[in-house]
């Protein structure tokens, strides 16, 4: 078994070999049987839904010792809730918003998922706050003129991998044991950590939680679009998965594999191509090394009772 501090040294001396998932099933696609000497790290971009999403935001509403305390907010007519810090007096609002709550007035669909989308392209957002001494103030921000923004994803499903193989064995996950609480990952393009399993993870169907500050991530990393019901919001998540023995490499073959990438890269999107391949640039360029532990475990997919 190969340590990540092992890796994490060929990373620093320009040594160590990367490869882009799509790099990896293509490889074996084409016969090639590879073995530890041929791969330590393999990125993997995945994509999942913004519903297991929030935020929270620092929000400006207006100068100092105006009101008390916040009792409702609005952002771009989608609901926030105000926390219980006192900022309010600092004309701040502490403010927590879920993605997939709909704007009050409904129109166009609009929802907190492209809230964030917008927010992440630098569009301006409209504030509405109603104190608690029944006053209503209105405001105008940007990403860049607030002082924190992060966003935490408590479920993020990996929709669409299968567990399972063409005969219906399960597939082992060793190479999911490779991420741990603390791995860092780039999230919507931004560097991020995880925190642990998802809210509704379970062995069929795995996710993750993970929090990343919202002002280096990317739009054209996510992908948006629309359905009857308005748009649709998807993160991006992109994992460095290092090959420390024989067990994670057989088992990612066969996880990579029946992601169905096959011998062309047809079936993926741009995003998924380029948010593999960045990551990949910045492990070659030695700006991204692993977790720094040698002590990997538990699987960050696993439930830990108390």
């Amino acid at each position: 078994m190969r340590l990540i501090s092992e890796i994490n040294k060929r990373i620093r001396s320009g040594d160590a070999i990367v490869l882009t998932d799509a790099e990896f099933t293509e490889k074996i696609g084409s016969g090639h049987e590879l073995s530890l000497s041929d791969v330590d790290v393999v990125t993997v971009e995945l994509h999942s839904p913004m519903s297991g999403t929030a935020a929270m935001l620092c929000v400006p509403v207006t100068g100092r010792g105006i009101f008390t305390r916040a009792k409702k907010i609005w952002l771009n007519g989608t609901p926030g809730f105000p926390g219980p810090a006192p900022n309010e007096r600092l004309g701040e609002v502490d403010t927590l918003i879920f993605a997939g709550q709909a704007a009050r007035d409904k129109q166009n669909g609009y929802n907190s998922a492209k809230l964030f989308f917008d927010m992440i392209k630098r569009e301006e957002v409209q504030v509405e706050c109603l104190s608690q001494e029944g006053d209503t103030y209105r405001n105008t921000f940007t990403l860049d003129q607030i002082p924190f923004a992060r966003m935490y994803v408590y479920n993020c499903f990996f929709d669409g991998l299968p567990v399972t193989d063409e005969n219906r064995q399960r597939i082992p996950n060793r190479h999911f044991n490779t991420i741990s609480t603390g791995s860092k990952v780039l999230l919507n393009k931004a560097l991020g950590i995880v925190i642990g399993y998802g809210s509704r993870s379970s062995p069929e169907r795995p996710s993750l939680s993970m929090a990343a500050d919202m002002f280096k991530m990317d739009p054209d990393a996510m992908v948006s679009s629309e359905n009857a019901s308005g748009p649709v919001i998807e993160n991006s998540l992109t994992l460095a998965i290092p090959v420390l023995d024989e067990g994670v490499l057989k088992d990612l073959s066969a996880w990579l594999t029946g992601r169905n990438f096959g011998r062309s890269q047809k079936s993926l999107t741009v995003p998924e191509i380029e948010m593999a391949r960045y990551l990949k640039e910045l492990i070659i360029r030695g700006n991204f090394l692993l977790t720094k532990s040698d002590e990997v475990g538990p699987s960050a997919f696993e439930r830990v009772n108390p």
